[in-house]
Protein backbone atom coordinates (compact mmCIF):
# COMPACT_ATOMS: atom_id res chain seq x y z
CA UNK A 1 0.00 0.00 0.00
CA UNK A 2 1.27 3.08 -1.15
CA UNK A 3 0.39 6.37 0.33
CA UNK A 4 0.93 10.24 -1.29
CA UNK A 5 0.37 13.57 -1.21
CA UNK A 6 0.07 14.74 -4.83
CA UNK A 7 -3.05 17.70 -4.30
CA UNK A 8 -0.56 18.99 -1.58
CA UNK A 9 2.46 19.86 -3.91
CA UNK A 10 3.60 23.08 -1.18
CA UNK A 11 3.63 20.04 1.66
CA UNK A 12 6.67 18.09 -0.09
CA UNK A 13 5.49 15.19 1.65
CA UNK A 14 7.41 11.96 0.10
CA UNK A 15 5.40 8.81 -0.72
CA UNK A 16 5.38 5.93 1.73
CA UNK A 17 5.09 2.48 1.10
CA UNK A 18 3.71 0.40 4.11
CA UNK A 19 3.12 -3.56 4.08
CA UNK A 20 0.04 -4.20 6.26
CA UNK A 21 -0.55 -8.01 7.23
CA UNK A 22 -4.50 -9.28 6.64
CA UNK A 23 -6.01 -10.92 8.67
CA UNK A 24 -8.28 -13.44 7.94
CA UNK A 25 -11.91 -13.06 9.34
CA UNK A 26 -12.79 -14.95 12.30
CA UNK A 27 -15.07 -18.09 10.71
CA UNK A 28 -16.86 -18.55 13.99
CA UNK A 29 -19.61 -16.56 15.09
CA UNK A 30 -19.02 -15.59 18.65
CA UNK A 31 -21.75 -14.41 21.18
CA UNK A 32 -19.45 -13.96 24.68
CA UNK A 33 -21.69 -14.69 27.67
CA UNK A 34 -21.46 -12.86 30.84
CA UNK A 35 -18.15 -14.22 33.31
CA UNK A 36 -19.47 -15.95 35.98
CA UNK A 37 -19.91 -14.00 39.35
CA UNK A 38 -18.11 -16.24 41.16
CA UNK A 39 -14.71 -14.64 39.79
CA UNK A 40 -12.96 -12.71 42.71
CA UNK A 41 -10.21 -11.89 41.50
CA UNK A 42 -7.41 -12.19 39.57
CA UNK A 43 -3.41 -12.93 39.62
CA UNK A 44 -1.68 -11.10 36.81
CA UNK A 45 1.68 -12.67 34.98
CA UNK A 46 4.46 -10.76 34.30
CA UNK A 47 4.08 -12.01 30.54
CA UNK A 48 0.81 -10.75 29.93
CA UNK A 49 -0.22 -12.66 27.12
CA UNK A 50 1.01 -16.50 28.30
CA UNK A 51 0.02 -19.80 28.46
CA UNK A 52 -0.05 -20.37 32.51
CA UNK A 53 1.30 -23.96 32.35
CA UNK A 54 0.74 -25.04 35.76
CA UNK A 55 -0.64 -23.51 39.20
CA UNK A 56 0.14 -24.45 42.78
CA UNK A 57 -1.54 -23.41 46.20
CA UNK A 58 0.84 -23.29 49.17
CA UNK A 59 -0.18 -25.58 52.02
CA UNK A 60 -1.75 -22.31 54.31
CA UNK A 61 -3.14 -21.19 51.09
CA UNK A 62 -1.92 -17.55 51.43
CA UNK A 63 0.19 -18.08 48.41
CA UNK A 64 -0.04 -19.11 44.69
CA UNK A 65 2.61 -20.29 42.53
CA UNK A 66 1.90 -20.54 38.69
CA UNK A 67 4.82 -20.91 35.45
CA UNK A 68 4.48 -19.88 31.96
CA UNK A 69 4.78 -21.45 28.92
CA UNK A 70 6.95 -22.25 26.82
CA UNK A 71 8.81 -18.86 28.53
CA UNK A 72 9.54 -20.51 31.81
CA UNK A 73 8.85 -17.60 34.15
CA UNK A 74 7.53 -18.85 37.29
CA UNK A 75 5.60 -16.08 39.57
CA UNK A 76 4.52 -16.11 43.09
CA UNK A 77 1.86 -14.24 44.86
CA UNK A 78 0.10 -13.44 48.14
CA UNK A 79 -3.55 -14.21 47.76
CA UNK A 80 -5.36 -12.09 49.64
CA UNK A 81 -3.56 -8.95 48.56
CA UNK A 82 -3.20 -9.50 44.68
CA UNK A 83 0.81 -8.48 45.15
CA UNK A 84 3.72 -10.08 43.29
CA UNK A 85 5.87 -11.68 45.95
CA UNK A 86 8.40 -12.60 42.89
CA UNK A 87 9.56 -14.02 39.61
CA UNK A 88 12.07 -16.61 39.29
CA UNK A 89 13.15 -16.89 34.89
CA UNK A 90 13.51 -20.86 35.09
CA UNK A 91 14.85 -20.32 31.11
CA UNK A 92 12.96 -20.25 27.67
CA UNK A 93 12.07 -23.58 26.21
CA UNK A 94 10.30 -26.41 24.66
CA UNK A 95 9.15 -28.98 27.64
CA UNK A 96 7.77 -32.08 28.02
CA UNK A 97 4.87 -30.89 29.59
CA UNK A 98 3.13 -27.77 30.88
CA UNK A 99 3.31 -29.10 34.57
CA UNK A 100 7.68 -28.20 34.40
CA UNK A 101 8.58 -26.89 38.00
CA UNK A 102 8.26 -28.86 41.39
CA UNK A 103 7.65 -27.43 44.72
CA UNK A 104 9.30 -28.64 48.18
CA UNK A 105 6.25 -30.11 50.40
CA UNK A 106 7.74 -26.76 53.02
CA UNK A 107 7.30 -24.48 50.05
CA UNK A 108 10.45 -23.43 50.74
CA UNK A 109 12.21 -23.80 47.65
CA UNK A 110 10.90 -25.13 44.16
CA UNK A 111 13.06 -26.68 41.27
CA UNK A 112 12.74 -26.71 37.82
CA UNK A 113 15.00 -28.64 34.60
CA UNK A 114 15.86 -27.49 31.13
CA UNK A 115 17.51 -29.31 28.06
CA UNK A 116 19.29 -28.04 25.47
CA UNK A 117 19.67 -30.28 22.11
CA UNK A 118 21.51 -30.19 18.82
CA UNK A 119 21.97 -33.49 16.22
CA UNK A 120 23.86 -33.70 13.40
CA UNK A 121 23.86 -36.50 10.40
CA UNK A 122 26.69 -38.69 10.18
CA UNK A 123 27.65 -42.50 9.33
CA UNK A 124 28.24 -45.45 11.34
CA UNK A 125 29.56 -48.77 9.96
CA UNK A 126 28.67 -47.32 6.21
CA UNK A 127 24.95 -46.54 7.15
CA UNK A 128 23.58 -42.83 8.22
CA UNK A 129 22.86 -42.48 11.83
CA UNK A 130 22.77 -39.38 14.03
CA UNK A 131 24.55 -37.99 16.54
CA UNK A 132 22.45 -36.42 19.28
CA UNK A 133 23.99 -33.75 21.64
CA UNK A 134 22.35 -33.26 25.18
CA UNK A 135 22.69 -30.71 27.43
CA UNK A 136 20.85 -29.56 30.60
CA UNK A 137 20.56 -29.13 34.43
CA UNK A 138 18.21 -28.41 37.16
CA UNK A 139 18.05 -25.97 39.51
CA UNK A 140 16.93 -24.99 43.04
CA UNK A 141 15.25 -21.74 44.35
CA UNK A 142 14.53 -19.95 47.52
CA UNK A 143 10.95 -19.39 47.92
CA UNK A 144 9.37 -17.02 48.12
CA UNK A 145 12.21 -14.44 47.06
CA UNK A 146 13.56 -16.47 43.83
CA UNK A 147 17.49 -16.11 44.37
CA UNK A 148 18.94 -18.82 42.91
CA UNK A 149 20.38 -21.89 45.66
CA UNK A 150 22.25 -24.17 43.70
CA UNK A 151 22.33 -25.70 40.46
CA UNK A 152 22.62 -29.79 39.53
CA UNK A 153 24.03 -30.97 36.53
CA UNK A 154 25.44 -34.41 35.13
CA UNK A 155 28.72 -34.65 34.32
CA UNK A 156 28.84 -35.37 31.39
CA UNK A 157 25.51 -33.88 30.36
CA UNK A 158 22.76 -34.96 30.01
CA UNK A 159 19.35 -33.26 28.94
CA UNK A 160 16.46 -33.44 31.44
CA UNK A 161 13.40 -33.00 30.11
CA UNK A 162 10.69 -34.09 32.81
CA UNK A 163 10.85 -34.46 36.37
CA UNK A 164 8.78 -35.10 39.93
CA UNK A 165 9.05 -34.67 43.76
CA UNK A 166 8.54 -37.03 46.01
CA UNK A 167 5.84 -36.51 48.24
CA UNK A 168 8.08 -36.36 51.14
CA UNK A 169 10.31 -34.04 49.62
CA UNK A 170 13.68 -36.30 50.26
CA UNK A 171 14.12 -37.12 46.57
CA UNK A 172 13.59 -36.06 42.61
CA UNK A 173 12.78 -38.02 39.46
CA UNK A 174 14.35 -37.05 36.19
CA UNK A 175 13.73 -38.61 33.03
CA UNK A 176 17.23 -37.88 30.92
CA UNK A 177 18.21 -38.16 27.20
CA UNK A 178 22.16 -38.92 26.50
CA UNK A 179 24.23 -37.83 23.84
CA UNK A 180 25.40 -40.75 21.27
CA UNK A 181 25.84 -41.90 18.20
CA UNK A 182 22.33 -44.24 16.80
CA UNK A 183 20.35 -45.02 13.69
CA UNK A 184 17.35 -45.67 15.82
CA UNK A 185 16.64 -42.63 18.19
CA UNK A 186 18.38 -40.96 21.21
CA UNK A 187 18.91 -43.27 23.97
CA UNK A 188 16.96 -42.06 27.91
CA UNK A 189 17.02 -43.43 31.12
CA UNK A 190 15.99 -42.09 34.78
CA UNK A 191 17.93 -40.22 37.78
CA UNK A 192 17.45 -40.37 40.81
CA UNK A 193 18.63 -37.11 43.36
CA UNK A 194 18.94 -36.69 46.73
CA UNK A 195 17.76 -33.35 47.07
CA UNK A 196 19.69 -32.55 50.49
CA UNK A 197 22.86 -33.41 48.88
CA UNK A 198 22.56 -33.28 45.19
CA UNK A 199 24.13 -36.48 44.56
CA UNK A 200 22.80 -38.12 41.49
CA UNK A 201 22.05 -41.96 41.36
CA UNK A 202 21.20 -43.77 38.27
CA UNK A 203 18.92 -46.46 37.47
CA UNK A 204 19.85 -49.02 35.39
CA UNK A 205 16.86 -48.48 32.97
CA UNK A 206 16.96 -47.46 29.60
CA UNK A 207 14.06 -46.28 27.75
CA UNK A 208 11.76 -45.52 30.78
CA UNK A 209 8.89 -43.65 30.34
CA UNK A 210 6.22 -41.76 30.36
CA UNK A 211 5.88 -39.92 33.36
CA UNK A 212 6.86 -42.04 36.40
CA UNK A 213 4.71 -41.92 39.54
CA UNK A 214 6.05 -41.83 43.24
CA UNK A 215 4.32 -44.23 45.84
CA UNK A 216 2.61 -41.72 48.59
CA UNK A 217 4.87 -42.55 51.22
CA UNK A 218 8.02 -41.38 48.54
CA UNK A 219 9.69 -44.78 49.02
CA UNK A 220 8.94 -46.18 45.99
CA UNK A 221 8.22 -45.51 42.14
CA UNK A 222 6.30 -47.07 39.75
CA UNK A 223 7.95 -46.70 35.83
CA UNK A 224 6.96 -48.46 32.50
CA UNK A 225 10.15 -50.13 30.88
CA UNK A 226 9.56 -49.70 27.26
CA UNK A 227 12.14 -50.23 23.72
CA UNK A 228 13.47 -48.01 21.61
CA UNK A 229 10.78 -47.75 19.72
CA UNK A 230 8.60 -46.68 22.70
CA UNK A 231 7.05 -49.99 23.25
CA UNK A 232 5.83 -50.79 26.78
CA UNK A 233 7.58 -54.23 27.90
CA UNK A 234 7.31 -54.70 31.70
CA UNK A 235 5.97 -52.25 34.74
CA UNK A 236 7.93 -51.95 37.51
CA UNK A 237 8.12 -50.64 41.33
CA UNK A 238 11.59 -49.69 42.11
CA UNK A 239 13.06 -48.25 45.55
CA UNK A 240 13.28 -44.80 45.22
CA UNK A 241 16.50 -44.93 47.92
CA UNK A 242 18.65 -47.24 46.51
CA UNK A 243 17.41 -47.51 42.32
CA UNK A 244 16.73 -51.34 42.95
CA UNK A 245 13.39 -53.42 41.38
CA UNK A 246 10.68 -54.68 44.27
CA UNK A 247 8.52 -56.80 41.51
CA UNK A 248 8.54 -56.74 37.87
CA UNK A 249 5.32 -57.70 35.76
CA UNK A 250 5.69 -58.37 32.13
CA UNK A 251 3.34 -56.74 29.45
CA UNK A 252 2.60 -59.11 27.00
CA UNK A 253 2.03 -58.66 22.99
CA UNK A 254 3.51 -56.36 20.97
CA UNK A 255 2.84 -53.06 20.08
CA UNK A 256 1.64 -51.92 23.74
CA UNK A 257 1.76 -48.50 25.83
CA UNK A 258 1.57 -48.27 29.68
CA UNK A 259 1.05 -45.14 31.76
CA UNK A 260 1.12 -45.15 35.16
CA UNK A 261 -1.65 -42.79 36.25
CA UNK A 262 -0.71 -42.61 40.35
CA UNK A 263 -1.21 -44.56 43.34
CA UNK A 264 -4.15 -44.60 45.90
CA UNK A 265 -3.83 -42.25 49.08
CA UNK A 266 -3.03 -45.24 51.08
CA UNK A 267 -0.32 -46.66 48.75
CA UNK A 268 -2.00 -49.63 48.08
CA UNK A 269 -3.68 -49.54 44.65
CA UNK A 270 -1.40 -48.74 41.63
CA UNK A 271 -4.05 -47.20 38.68
CA UNK A 272 -2.40 -47.33 35.15
CA UNK A 273 -3.65 -47.42 31.69
CA UNK A 274 -2.58 -49.84 29.49
CA UNK A 275 -3.15 -50.00 25.49
CA UNK A 276 -2.46 -52.49 22.96
CA UNK A 277 -2.16 -51.80 18.34
CA UNK A 278 -3.01 -54.37 16.49
CA UNK A 279 -0.51 -52.99 13.77
CA UNK A 280 2.95 -50.59 14.90
CA UNK A 281 1.63 -47.24 15.16
CA UNK A 282 -2.07 -47.52 14.42
CA UNK A 283 -2.74 -45.30 17.51
CA UNK A 284 -6.18 -45.01 16.36
CA UNK A 285 -6.65 -48.55 16.57
CA UNK A 286 -5.36 -49.01 20.33
CA UNK A 287 -7.67 -50.44 22.67
CA UNK A 288 -7.06 -49.02 25.80
CA UNK A 289 -7.97 -50.02 29.87
CA UNK A 290 -7.96 -49.25 33.14
CA UNK A 291 -5.76 -51.22 34.89
CA UNK A 292 -5.93 -51.62 38.89
CA UNK A 293 -2.70 -52.72 40.09
CA UNK A 294 -2.20 -54.48 43.70
CA UNK A 295 1.50 -52.06 44.46
CA UNK A 296 2.69 -55.00 47.03
CA UNK A 297 3.27 -57.36 44.23
CA UNK A 298 2.06 -56.16 41.00
CA UNK A 299 -0.62 -58.45 40.27
CA UNK A 300 -4.05 -56.98 38.37
CA UNK A 301 -6.97 -56.36 40.32
CA UNK A 302 -9.37 -55.17 38.50
CA UNK A 303 -9.35 -53.65 34.50
CA UNK A 304 -12.24 -51.97 32.87
CA UNK A 305 -12.23 -50.91 29.07
CA UNK A 306 -12.22 -48.35 27.50
CA UNK A 307 -14.66 -47.32 24.35
CA UNK A 308 -12.86 -48.31 21.06
CA UNK A 309 -10.40 -45.44 19.59
CA UNK A 310 -10.98 -43.74 22.98
CA UNK A 311 -7.95 -43.55 25.53
CA UNK A 312 -8.12 -41.42 29.05
CA UNK A 313 -7.23 -37.79 29.55
CA UNK A 314 -7.09 -37.85 32.99
CA UNK A 315 -7.36 -40.06 36.19
CA UNK A 316 -7.83 -38.81 39.34
CA UNK A 317 -8.38 -40.46 42.70
CA UNK A 318 -10.43 -38.56 45.90
CA UNK A 319 -8.02 -37.12 48.68
CA UNK A 320 -10.11 -39.73 50.72
CA UNK A 321 -9.26 -42.99 48.30
CA UNK A 322 -12.86 -43.33 47.82
CA UNK A 323 -13.47 -42.54 44.31
CA UNK A 324 -11.15 -42.52 40.96
CA UNK A 325 -11.95 -40.13 38.40
CA UNK A 326 -11.52 -40.57 35.00
CA UNK A 327 -12.03 -38.62 31.89
CA UNK A 328 -12.21 -39.48 27.83
CA UNK A 329 -10.46 -37.48 25.16
CA UNK A 330 -10.77 -39.19 21.69
CA UNK A 331 -14.92 -39.47 20.89
CA UNK A 332 -17.29 -37.00 19.63
CA UNK A 333 -18.43 -36.88 23.51
CA UNK A 334 -16.86 -36.12 26.21
CA UNK A 335 -16.94 -38.42 29.17
CA UNK A 336 -16.61 -38.63 33.17
CA UNK A 337 -16.24 -41.89 34.12
CA UNK A 338 -16.79 -42.22 38.21
CA UNK A 339 -15.51 -45.47 39.95
CA UNK A 340 -16.02 -46.95 43.77
CA UNK A 341 -12.69 -47.89 44.99
CA UNK A 342 -13.78 -49.76 47.89
CA UNK A 343 -16.12 -52.14 45.54
CA UNK A 344 -13.79 -52.05 41.95
CA UNK A 345 -16.39 -51.19 40.21
CA UNK A 346 -18.08 -48.37 37.97
CA UNK A 347 -20.95 -46.22 39.69
CA UNK A 348 -21.97 -43.70 37.34
CA UNK A 349 -20.82 -42.52 33.91
CA UNK A 350 -21.30 -38.61 33.19
CA UNK A 351 -21.31 -36.89 29.77
CA UNK A 352 -19.56 -33.61 29.69
CA UNK A 353 -20.87 -32.40 26.32
CA UNK A 354 -19.68 -33.29 22.99
CA UNK A 355 -18.42 -31.83 19.44
CA UNK A 356 -19.72 -29.57 17.71
CA UNK A 357 -19.48 -29.85 13.67
CA UNK A 358 -16.31 -26.97 14.02
CA UNK A 359 -15.19 -27.44 17.26
CA UNK A 360 -13.61 -30.66 19.42
CA UNK A 361 -14.67 -30.63 23.34
CA UNK A 362 -11.52 -30.94 25.31
CA UNK A 363 -11.43 -31.59 29.31
CA UNK A 364 -8.13 -29.90 30.16
CA UNK A 365 -8.15 -30.54 33.64
CA UNK A 366 -10.25 -32.51 36.59
CA UNK A 367 -9.20 -31.99 40.17
CA UNK A 368 -11.25 -33.15 43.53
CA UNK A 369 -11.91 -30.84 45.96
CA UNK A 370 -10.41 -31.05 49.18
CA UNK A 371 -13.08 -33.21 50.84
CA UNK A 372 -13.53 -35.24 47.86
CA UNK A 373 -17.57 -33.99 47.04
CA UNK A 374 -16.70 -32.35 44.10
CA UNK A 375 -15.08 -32.23 41.01
CA UNK A 376 -14.00 -29.18 38.90
CA UNK A 377 -13.50 -30.08 34.89
CA UNK A 378 -12.47 -27.47 32.94
CA UNK A 379 -13.30 -27.86 29.65
CA UNK A 380 -12.81 -25.84 25.96
CA UNK A 381 -13.62 -25.91 22.25
CA UNK A 382 -10.78 -26.28 19.79
CA UNK A 383 -11.30 -26.17 15.83
CA UNK A 384 -11.04 -29.65 14.61
CA UNK A 385 -9.45 -28.46 11.31
CA UNK A 386 -5.87 -27.48 12.32
CA UNK A 387 -4.24 -24.44 10.19
CA UNK A 388 -0.42 -23.58 9.82
CA UNK A 389 -0.91 -20.09 11.61
CA UNK A 390 -1.20 -20.05 15.68
CA UNK A 391 -5.06 -20.04 17.23
CA UNK A 392 -6.06 -17.09 18.70
CA UNK A 393 -8.02 -17.47 22.17
CA UNK A 394 -10.03 -14.31 21.27
CA UNK A 395 -11.91 -16.45 18.14
CA UNK A 396 -12.68 -19.39 20.15
CA UNK A 397 -15.30 -19.84 23.01
CA UNK A 398 -14.79 -19.31 26.51
CA UNK A 399 -13.60 -22.28 28.51
CA UNK A 400 -16.01 -23.39 31.29
CA UNK A 401 -15.72 -24.96 34.79
CA UNK A 402 -17.85 -27.61 35.82
CA UNK A 403 -18.85 -28.28 39.36
CA UNK A 404 -20.02 -31.93 39.49
CA UNK A 405 -21.40 -33.29 42.54
CA UNK A 406 -19.22 -37.03 43.12
CA UNK A 407 -22.56 -38.49 45.23
CA UNK A 408 -24.80 -38.29 42.12
CA UNK A 409 -22.30 -37.43 39.15
CA UNK A 410 -24.60 -34.10 38.46
CA UNK A 411 -23.31 -31.47 36.78
CA UNK A 412 -24.53 -28.63 39.76
CA UNK A 413 -23.08 -25.54 38.04
CA UNK A 414 -21.48 -24.49 35.00
CA UNK A 415 -18.56 -21.78 35.04
CA UNK A 416 -17.95 -19.58 32.24
CA UNK A 417 -14.75 -17.96 31.88
CA UNK A 418 -12.73 -15.69 29.94
CA UNK A 419 -11.91 -16.48 26.41
CA UNK A 420 -8.21 -18.00 26.50
CA UNK A 421 -6.68 -21.15 26.52
CA UNK A 422 -7.43 -22.54 30.07
CA UNK A 423 -5.47 -26.14 30.87
CA UNK A 424 -5.40 -25.87 34.59
CA UNK A 425 -7.29 -25.26 37.83
CA UNK A 426 -6.89 -26.57 41.48
CA UNK A 427 -8.79 -26.33 44.90
CA UNK A 428 -7.40 -23.95 47.79
CA UNK A 429 -6.14 -26.62 50.61
CA UNK A 430 -9.56 -25.01 52.48
CA UNK A 431 -11.74 -25.63 49.31
CA UNK A 432 -12.81 -22.03 49.43
CA UNK A 433 -11.33 -20.87 46.26
CA UNK A 434 -10.54 -22.56 42.82
CA UNK A 435 -7.69 -21.11 40.74
CA UNK A 436 -8.01 -21.39 36.73
CA UNK A 437 -5.53 -20.14 34.05
CA UNK A 438 -6.48 -17.44 32.11
CA UNK A 439 -4.75 -15.14 29.71
CA UNK A 440 -1.67 -14.34 31.18
CA UNK A 441 -3.35 -14.45 34.47
CA UNK A 442 -4.54 -16.66 37.19
CA UNK A 443 -8.14 -16.55 37.85
CA UNK A 444 -9.48 -17.15 41.55
CA UNK A 445 -13.01 -18.24 42.18
CA UNK A 446 -15.10 -17.67 45.22
CA UNK A 447 -16.24 -21.53 45.77
CA UNK A 448 -17.66 -20.70 49.70
CA UNK A 449 -20.95 -21.13 48.27
CA UNK A 450 -21.54 -24.46 46.44
CA UNK A 451 -24.61 -24.94 44.65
Amino acid sequence: MTINFDSWRAGHVAPVRQELTVVAPRTLALKLEPISPRLKGELIHPNRGATIGDIKFSPDGKRVIAGDYPGGVLAVWEVTSGNLLSTIDTGYGSRSSLKYFCVAPDWKTVYAAREKRSYQRVEQDGKPAIKWTFDGDFRAWRLPDGSLLRVHKHQPPRGIWWMTLAPDGRTLLTAEHLSGVSAAGYRSTLGLWDVKSGAPRSISELHAGPFAVFAPDGRSIAITSQDAEGNAHALKLIDADTGREKWVIPISGANASLYTRGFSPDGRVLFTTLGHMPRARKWDEMQISLQWVDAANGHQVASFECDKKDDFAHVEISPEGRTLAAVNMRSDKRKLYLFSVPEKRLRRTVILGEDTPELSLRATSCTFSPDGRWLAIVTRQVPKKRTADAIDPGDLPQPRILLVYVATGDIRETIIAPQGFSNNACFSPDGRTLASDGRGRVLLWDMTKLP
